[in-house]
């Protein structure tokens, strides 16, 4: 028998609202396996105009009273767009506008599923809803739970669940239950209200609060965080207890005492702000009063402490920008991310910047300054030249059949060491720049480029300069020198392609030489200190660049040829699986110019050969090559390669890398020798639940271990349990030696409830080393 009535709308509607505070719960749904969701229901959204669709009520028999009542018995159903209600017996009160519904209570929507074997109770009129022992399910989540009360004020738009449960895990696996007296959420609110809160895993209860707050809408709340823990073999326990602070929109912090066993305790503040969308920035410190540990080895050792501002700011339209980038510790404090490990990135190994820059930019010319002090976390390392400040201009125009442009650049530099007296001086440069191409269409170019560089300098050598610079060469500085040195090069290429058949396959191959010619006469530069100017890292493109060193203080003198070859293969789907790049450049004139003054000059006439390689061959596996020889002594100077193999969740990576002494710039007093390491990396899945990581990179030449890691997962729909241990080689600044370090991570999650735990984190990057894909051509 079917009925139809409009008299349960409101009922439907109210009913409803017990999605809207739960659906925060599915924000995490991302973190469930997919495994999860076989007898969940999807989400649906509701259509906009659900409230004044018609309602149809279905039932075994139905009748009407005198005293007003509409009574349904049997299979009882009721249907309002995509929302259901069934129960076994359900009447309507016409006068008193009361509803119940009795026996097997089933409600459905797109968001939520409600079942009760007890008993609904709703009025029309006050839109006041309550449901006893209820159990409740999100659709396309796993959360859901119990309760022996829900109330419901669709007017007040309030919700309340007595004696609550809550839960991810699927029915029957329930490791883990969030239990509550009573619950309340108000949705003209930010948070809702839990009180007498336990968490329960199996029958266990492992934690107890009072009373407790949780988001409703997508704002934040300041309270107490998770507490993390790790372990170290030289530092013992470490517990972490952060407390979050919102205190504005705009505006929060992260508050964190850190317990350290073997040093003591740590206070670590992170803030963060955004007063306008065109300006934000972080600003993170860290302070210990004192680590006991440090002061055992150095009585000079007592507070420690780090700050790091990082700030951008786009005014203007984009056209006025400002940024601070700085990092700091305590002067002499040189193992300070060797120890602490500070959630903050170094940049250079060893070197901290701080860095004040502003400009204007324009399209056609910017103007900009800076000021960057740099301190390095090495005790017999000298620092560099401070610029106090950098001025540039730039400036661009481009015409009909030429280009030209304008580099400028005004720097003061300074050093702020009194004990190792170092000279100082002022830079101007100017180098005007045209550029003709003289030809350019598909498959080939050629261009001519022409630049005038003028520098001036104005230098102050100390008496008492200090012994360091004198053994390089640096006693004999000119206070004012001036050079003008006209570059002229010729820069073309050509790009052949063919389409072939491989394996019945179509695939497309590129043949792309390209070369150059470049000559810059020579000027003696040896009474011109070094400020900013260091080796440039030698590569396939520093072969086609027109500077010899980066910086300004050295412009070689050049008269050389720049060849180079690229092909790359591409499948029927236009999908890079070939790139290979072979080039070298030889000198018709061999440079006089060096970077130091007492330094030989160069006896090669041709540069290294470099070569490059990037082959994804299939789906699974990914290659990579690089080397640099030395065609003239016939040995290789750099390599390095890596092969890897991916399939669903399985990946395996063999990589090697070698340096040959003497081929890499160090800012200390290490001593050099050839370097030649092998790594391996795997990540195996088990099972549907259990997975593995593991992490090996040991040193040939000095048969020593690097680092070592090993992990391993377990992955439920509910929670999941991560354990890590890793063995690395710790680096003392201080002594420059390294001793072995064990760290050990243990981290478990109750999937949409939170984590605990630290240490050492659940993936392929090791302390020392981050893991590399090693092919990224199409990424």
């Amino acid at each position: 028998m079917t009925h139809r009535t409009l008299g349960l709308t409101s009922t439907l509607l109210a009913t409803s609202l017990l999605a809207t505070p739960s659906a925060q719960a599915a924000e995490g749904v991302g973190t469930f396996d997919q495994r999860c969701y076989s007898d969940v229901p999807l989400a649906q959204d509701a259509p906009a105009n659900i409230n004044q669709l018609p309602v149809e009520v279905n039932a075994d028999s139905a009748e009407a009273t005198q005293d007003g009542k509409a009574i349904y018995r049997g299979d009882v159903q009721i249907f309002q767009g995509i929302r259901t209600l069934s129960s076994k017996y359900t009447e309507l009160n016409q006068v008193t506008r009361d509803v119940t519904a009795e026996g097997n209570v089933f409600y459905q929507d797109g968001q939520v599923t409600l079942r009760s074997n007890d008993a609904l109770h709703s009025n029309l009129d006050t839109r006041e809803t309550r449901l006893d022992k209820a159990e409740y399910q999100l659709h396309s989540s796993p959360a859901r739970g119990k309760a022996e009360h829900i109330n419901l004020n669709e007017q007040k738009r309030q919700l309340e669940l007595e004696t609550a449960q809550f839960t991810t895990c699927p029915p029957g696996q329930e490791m883990w239950w969030l239990k509550a007296s009573s619950v309340k959420v108000d949705q003209n609110e930010v948070f809702g209200e839990a009180w007498n809160a336990s968490l329960w895993l199996y029958d266990v209860p492992v934690f107890y609060v009072p009373y407790m707050t949780f988001p409703v809408k997508d704002e934040r709340k300041s309270g107490l965080l998770y507490p993390t823990f790790g372990f170290s073999s030289s530092d013992g326990m470490e517990l972490r207890t952060p407390y979050y602070w919102n205190i504005a929109p705009n505006y929060d912090m992260t508050l964190t005492p850190r317990y350290i066993e073997n040093r003591g305790t740590m206070l670590q503040n992170e803030f963060r702000y955004m007063p306008t969308e065109e300006q934000k920035g972080k600003l993170y410190t860290e302070y210990m009063g004192e680590d006991r540990r440090a002061k055992a080895s150095d009585a000079n050792i007592d507070s420690r402490w780090l700050v790091n501002l990082n700030h951008q700011s786009r005014l203007n339209d984009d056209s006025l920008r400002i940024k601070a980038d700085a990092t700091r510790v305590r002067e002499k404090d040189y193992n300070y991310f060797n120890d602490l490990s500070p959630p903050v990135s170094s940049g250079v190994d060893n070197q901290l910047m701080q860095s004040l820059t502003g400009g204007v930019y324009q399209e056609q010319w910017n103007f900009s300054g800076e000021v960057r002090d740099y301190q390095i976390l090495l005790p017999d390392a000298l620092e560099p030249h401070q610029m106090l400040p950098r001025i540039n201009y730039n400036a661009y125009h481009t015409g009909n059949w030429y280009e030209t442009s304008l580099s400028s650049e005004l720097t003061r530099f300074t050093h702020a060491s009194e004990s190792r007296k170092a000279y100082t001086g002022d830079r101007l440069h100017l180098e005007p720049e045209l550029t003709i191409p003289l030809a350019k269409a598909l498959g080939y170019s050629l261009e001519s480029q022409f630049k005038l560089m003028y520098t001036h300098y104005q230098q102050e050598v100390p008496s008492d300069l200090d012994s360091y610079y004198q053994q390089q060469g640096f006693g004999n500085l000119s206070s004012t020198v001036n050079r003008t040195l006209p570059s002229a090069r010729v820069k073309g290429g050509l790009v052949f392609d063919r389409i072939g058949d491989w394996n019945q396959q179509l695939y497309t191959q590129t043949l792309e030489p390209e070369f150059q010619y470049h000559y810059v006469p020579y000027q003696n530069q040896d009474n011109i200190g070094l400020f900013d100017t260091t080796n440039m890292l030698p590569d396939y493109y520093s072969l086609f660049s027109d500077r010899r060193y980066a910086g300004l203080d050295r412009i070689s003198d050049a008269n050389n040829v720049s060849m180079g070859l690229t092909s790359r293969v591409f499948d029927d789907q236009s999908v890079e699986r070939v790139r290979v790049t072979v080039g070298q450049a030889y000198s018709l004139t061999k440079p006089r110019v060096t970077l130091l003054p007492n330094q030989a000059d160069s006896s090669n006439s041709r540069s290294l050969l470099t070569f490059e390689g990037d082959v994804h061959p299939s789906d699974p596996w990914f290659l990579k090559a690089r080397m640099l020889y030395n065609t003239e002594e016939s040995q290789m100077s750099l390599g390095s390669s890596a092969v890897e193999y991916r399939q669903d969740q399985f990946m395996a990576q063999l990589n090697y890398r070698y340096v040959r002494e003497g081929n890499v710039v160090v800012t200390a007093p290490y001593e050099q020798t050839d370097m030649s390491q092998l790594g391996g990396l795997t990540a195996i899945p088990i099972n549907q639940k259990w997975q593995a990581i593991a992490a090996y990179y040991y040193d040939l030449q000095q048969s020593l271990n690097i680092d070592r890691l090993i992990g391993l997962r377990y992955d439920s729909c509910c929670w999941s349990l991560d354990l890590v241990l890793e063995q690395e080689n710790k680096p003392d600044n201080v002594t420059l030696t390294a001793s072995p370090e064990t760290r050990v991570g243990l981290q478990f999650q109750m999937k949409g409830l939170g984590s605990v735990g630290s240490g050492t984190n659940y993936t392929l990057d090791t302390q020392l080393l981050p893991y590399t894909r090693p092919f990224n051509l199409n990424d």
